[in-house]
């Protein structure tokens, strides 16, 4: 039998809360009821508004938090079944970009040695060999040899983020997860560092998990897309087939904010009414229908949809996918 490399299965993950010194506890969540499927030399694009949780998606991937409930399943087994040899070399399998590429580099390490740290850690190359490794990696993602005993500080964000790519590279993963990997950046360094993602994706045959609020990247980069709302998929598909085809108002919220350069293109903005609700308080029923254009009381209000497939390979949680985009 065969295992996609990466799998969440009913992925949950609550916070306790609390409203001041003796207010009552509740119950923040975060994620809530999270499956995935991401094929080996896969890209699966997961996108949703800030506060959605698509951050604690990838800590509960790479096992930085324990879930409330559910699994991570990599390569056909369960995150909580590895031993502490097999999770070591989970880590070492298992990569991340993060989104602030100042704050995830040591100020006080040399470059060279940020990047050769993981090379030590997993015990691949130490000395002569372990500089002449950093030092390819680092002409592999467009950093110079001069470069090699600078501190982060004096490099620019690209450039930082460029050193954080070259030391997820280092251990040879098989898949990278980038959190919002070019949302700290300006557009014109956002461009090169996606076109250098791709040419290592190409190259080194990884898989991603690519996070972002940005549909327009998203779209650039990815195989399939997972829409998050409110720690809940609301629509998932290959990548074509939901800019195409959307079955869920959220996405076409979504799609009606990408810029378009040509202005006999542009279509009417859709603005969703009130604020995102608390994951503190979610309401009934459908977690979309307070700010749902297409709201039908009792249905949505009352009865949670299912994320089920409308169409072969196109998941949706709405109860009326088929009648309002078609």
């Amino acid at each position: 039998m065969s295992h996609s490399l990466l799998e969440t299965k009913a992925l949950r993950k609550y916070f306790p809360a609390k409203s001041g010194a003796f207010g009552k506890s509740r119950v923040l969540k975060a994620v809530d009821g999270v499956d995935l499927r991401l094929d080996a030399g896969e890209t699966l694009g997961l996108a949703g508004e800030s506060g959605c949780g698509k951050s604690t998606v990838a800590k509960l991937i790479m096992g930085l938090i324990p879930p409330s409930d559910g699994a991570v399943h990599f390569r056909g087994t369960a995150l909580s079944e590895l031993t502490k040899e097999e999770r070591f070399s989970f880590r070492k399998d298992v990569q991340m970009i993060f989104q602030d590429p100042f704050s995830a580099l040591n100020p006080r390490m040399r470059v060279g040695e940020i990047i050769g740290e993981p090379l030590t850690i997993h015990g691949i190359a130490s000395g002569t060999e372990r500089r002449h490794r950093v030092l390819q990696l680092m002409a592999k993602v467009g950093l110079s040899e001069e470069q090699f005993s600078r501190y982060p500080h004096e490099f620019s964000g690209g450039q930082r983020q460029r050193i954080g790519i070259a030391r997820a590279l280092a251990v040879a993963p098989r898949l990278i997860i980038a959190d919002e990997p070019v949302s700290a950046l300006d557009l014109s360094i956002q461009a090169q560092i996606i076109n250098l993602l791709q040419e290592l994706k190409e190259e080194f045959s990884l898989s991603f998990l690519f996070i972002a609020h940005d549909l327009s990247v998203v779209r650039h980069v990815s195989d399939r897309i997972a829409i998050m709302y409110l720690g809940k998929i609301v629509e998932m598909g290959a990548r074509d087939v939901v800019f195409s085809r959307l079955l869920h108002p959220y996405t076409e919220a979504l799609l009606s904010a990408i810029p378009h350069t040509k202005p006999e293109t542009e279509k009417k903005r859709i603005i969703l009414r009130g604020d995102l609700p608390s994951p503190l308080a979610p309401p009934g029923g459908c977690p979309f229908h307070t700010r749902c254009p297409y709201v039908e009381p009792p249905l949505c209000t009352d009865v949670p949809p299912p994320l089920e497939e409308k169409e072969p390979g196109h998941l949706a949680a709405c109860h009326f996918s088929h009648k309002l985009f078609r």
